[in-house]
């Protein structure tokens, strides 16, 4: 027996002696079962896909635009991809037994795709590693290894190779134009851009001129996201900020299909966000997330806010990132609500999802920041009876409490949602993907696994 002592409003005491026991939810979304209008929770969807699929600690998993599923391995170091049926897909082997631009072993923390099918990688250093699936598939038959630049007023001709910090210069500048250029298809240079390769490293002054405030050097990124394919946001917890990394184009490359595509490395964009302890303001961040609206999110275990969401407001050719969240207005932004999150996913409606990684479970809130619904809880029902009284009388009524506990997960690390609104969870501790679904859309748009 436990006993409960609830206030209630309008003058009410309640006292209540009952039993606890547990609500009889299914566990699977691929069982029958019939709910009253409104009522919704979030179903597990089986098979979970356990570490006989490879799995040794997941921490980070990421969509693809054509739907397959990133997942970065750390102990494994590897990144898997799976299809949205489980199938693992080995012609992404190359994301698996990974090595860093030193040839020493590389533990990715955190994955995301574009929409030009880059693969990028951090592995918790000031560095950022990309492979590109397009490029693999189709297979690269030359690459550009240098030209001739002519300049538009004199005339001047200069022969400059590929890669050179005089290369990066003129091939940006209006006043030269490219002419002869110069093909190599030795297969160890093909490799390099084929295979795993640096994308970006803060310890290079070329790629770090314009972060004059702080010491690229000393970064180490936590977090990393994807925006149109025309930049990556990281989070920096090292400095506690937000920075966007630009691209910049560096090479052309000949595919085997006959196309002509320019390859690009990343170069320092500016801070997006940066210390503090109010809203839009950054303190411990890990994980960072962009809708397809450019609205940054991210999370952090510091001070105060866990999650923030800020967009990108332009004026003047400078680009300045105020909150939209505010605490007071949005559940989102309540104080006490997260316990070290380390992750943060929003959907195509906006809905957001937060990995609340110490308390096992993860919480989804409306495009607005007011709260949804949980997942990966458990609901338990206390059959009761409770004393009411008001005003001298009393009389005893038959009731039901209900109480929220830890489900399955053990510290679920990243979080994920496709465009059918399956949930794909980290649950690292227990080297597994975790998959949710509501109950009132199982039969909408997709197939229940067997």
């Amino acid at each position: 027996m436990r006993r409960f002592i609830l206030t209630a409003f309008g003058g009410f005491l309640l006292l209540a002696y009952g039993c606890i026991e547990k609500m009889p939810l299914p566990a699977i979304i691929n069982e029958d079962v019939e709910f009253a209008a409104g009522d919704t929770t979030y179903l597990i969807m089986n098979p979970i896909w356990d570490s006989s699929y490879g799995f040794s600690a997941p921490v980070e998993i990421s969509i693809a635009p054509d739907g397959h599923i990133f997942v970065a391995d750390s102990a494994a170091r590897a990144v898997f991809v799976l299809k949205q049926d489980g199938a693992v897909l080995s012609e992404f082997d190359d994301l698996r037994n990974l090595y860093n631009n030193t040839g020493e072993p590389f533990a990715p923390i955190d994955v995301d795709v574009d929409q030009k099918m880059n693969i990028f990688m951090i592995d918790g250093s000031r560095r950022v590693y990309r492979w590109n699936q397009l490029w693999r598939q189709n297979e690269i038959k030359e690459v550009m290894t240098g030209a001739t630049f002519v300049n538009i007023s004199s005339g001047e001709e200069v022969s400059v190779s590929a890669g050179t910090a005089e290369w990066y210069i003129k091939l940006h500048s209006e006043e030269w134009g490219m002419s002869d250029e110069v093909w190599s298809s030795e297969q160890s240079l093909i490799d390099s851009l084929s295979k795993p390769h640096l994308f970006f490293d803060a310890d290079v002054e070329q790629t770090s001129v314009k972060d004059i405030y702080y010491n690229s050097g000393q970064s180490l990124y936590s977090g990393i996201s994807s925006a149109d394919g025309d930049y990556i946001y990281l989070t920096d917890e090292a400095h506690d900020r937000i920075v966007r990394i630009d691209f910049q184009q560096s090479q052309l490359i000949h595919l085997t299909t006959g196309e002509e595509v320019w390859t690009h490395r990343g170069v320092f964009g500016q801070t997006v966000a940066g210390y503090g302890t109010g809203a839009g303001t950054v303190n411990a961040p890990a994980a960072v997330d962009v809708d397809f609206a450019g609205n940054i999110y991210y999370a952090q275990s510091g001070e105060f806010f866990s999650v923030h969401k800020i967009r990108p407001v332009s004026s003047g050719g400078y680009t300045t990132y105020p909150s939209v969240f505010q605490q007071g207005s949005n559940d989102i932004m309540d104080l006490w609500r997260f316990s070290k999150p380390a992750d943060v996913a929003v959907d195509q409606k906006q809905m957001v999802y937060v990995a609340n990684t110490a308390a096992e479970e993860i919480q989804i809130f409306k495009s607005n920041g007011d709260f949804f619904k949980k997942a990966g809880i458990v609901e338990v029902t206390v059959d009761t009876t409770i004393w009411v009284f008001s005003e001298g009388d009393s009389a005893l009524v038959d009731t039901f409490l209900m109480v929220e506990r830890p489900g399955i997960l053990g510290t679920p690390r990243g979080v994920a949602v496709d465009e059918r609104g399956i949930i794909y969870i980290c649950d690292t501790a227990n080297s597994r993907i975790v998959r949710y679904r509501l109950s009132n859309s199982v039969d909408e748009n997709m197939t229940p696994d067997e």
